[in-house]
């Protein structure tokens, strides 16, 4: 059974992060656009890029093979 993309990476950011009524999730294509809240950026991604490697790998393995999906962080630009 294939779930949802989006519903998965919302679920699986939400457990992450310190707030995660923040958390919004979309798509764009084959693209999973994640935002946090403010400062929360660096949970999502954690050291040296596991945690945002390890929410691909399980949303890519539970979604559709065919589908070449990629979650990607939308993070505020620094001025």
């Amino acid at each position: 059974m294939k779930s949802d993309p989006a519903e998965l990476t919302l679920f699986l950011a939400q457990c992450v992060v310190d707030q995660p009524s923040l958390v919004r999730v979309s798509r764009r294509g084959p693209t999973v656009i994640v935002r946090v809240g403010p400062g929360e950026e660096g949970r999502l991604i954690g050291r040296q890029g596991r945690v945002i490697q390890a929410i691909r790998t399980l949303v890519r393995s539970a979604s559709d093979p065919r589908e070449r999906l990629n979650v990607d962080l939308d993070a505020p630009r620094k001025a």
